[in-house]
């Protein structure tokens, strides 16, 4: 049983301490997971952006750590609630 979660590793309640490893894909790979142009993904890892898609740079390579608490965090700020917002009663 879990007692803790921070960046890259577990603590349970012996104390163990286990590393969590997330997968790191590309924009492709990123674009086809969350149905979106390729395009659309490496606009918003552009320096221009005002809230960039987490993301790791090595030179002109990104990459993506799928899985991590960054990248679904993002996700989840970026969510819109369709019940809440635009529908009306008639």
């Amino acid at each position: 049983m879990r007692c803790e979660r921070q960046e890259g590793e577990q603590v349970d309640r012996s104390g163990t301490q286990t590393v969590i490893h997330h997968e790191i894909i590309d924009s492709v790979q990123l674009a086809r997971r969350w149905a979106l142009p390729v395009s659309w993904i490496r606009e918003h890892v552009r320096s221009r952006v005002t809230d960039p898609i987490p993301h790791i740079r090595f030179g002109r390579y990104v990459r993506f750590r799928w899985g991590s608490p960054e990248l679904e965090g993002w996700l989840a700020e970026h969510m819109v609630n369709s019940s809440a917002s635009g529908s009306r009663r008639r």
